[in-house]
């Protein structure tokens, strides 16, 4: 997986959306902050690099075989979840695109697909995980939510979480897009 690295860019997804022809499959963006990072109805998604920084990433995905891209979304939560075990944590799943902790936000996915008439260009897979964000900061955001720092005390290495998180995501794709959730994978 070849990974593209930003300080600062409005979004992920909109870059990736923006520059999708000339991006290949599995290419990574990452980046310390996002100024228009958003979710799903273009929910304002808030953004964070204080105290070790937050996950925000986009994976360009241009599948062959497109019968189980609709399921793109739950899959990437259920591999932010295995993701978040490593650190101790018991995620709970509210579909469709958020990862929660006792009952607060730690991870949204944002799943946008380009294409042309009938023809799939690419999706812009855009994952947004709360690692070190402070109780200050998650009270400024409108909804409950929650970091892995919140939860447990220790301050996450950022890079040292991504690569968790993309070895996991790059290990289980290809048996999801042959078999789809609930196939070979998770047997």
């Amino acid at each position: 997986m070849d990974i593209i690295n930003f300080e600062e860019i409005d979004s992920t997804n909109s870059y990736a959306k923006a520059n999708l022809k000339n991006l290949n499959d599995m290419t990574v963006l990452s980046t310390d902050l996002q100024t228009a990072g958003h979710g799903q109805f273009n929910r304002y998604w808030h953004s964070s690099n204080k105290n070790g920084g937050n996950c925000y990433i986009t994976i360009i995905l241009k599948p062959k075989n497109k019968e189980h891209v609709g399921k793109i979304t739950s899959f990437a939560s259920l591999i932010i979840g295995k993701t978040l075990e490593k650190y101790g944590l018991e995620p709970k799943f509210k579909y469709p695109n958020d990862v929660m902790i006792s009952g607060k936000k730690i991870a949204g996915i944002l799943a946008e697909a380009t294409s042309h008439g009938e023809e799939l260009i690419g999706i812009a897979l855009g994952m947004g995980i709360n690692l070190n964000l402070e109780k200050e900061e998650l009270e400024t955001i409108d909804q409950p939510a929650t970091s892995i720092f919140n939860e447990t005390g220790r301050v996450v290495d950022k890079i040292e979480f991504i690569k968790y998180l993309l070895d996991n995501f790059k290990r289980e794709y290809t048996n999801l897009i042959e078999y789809g959730i609930g196939g070979k994978i998770y047997e």
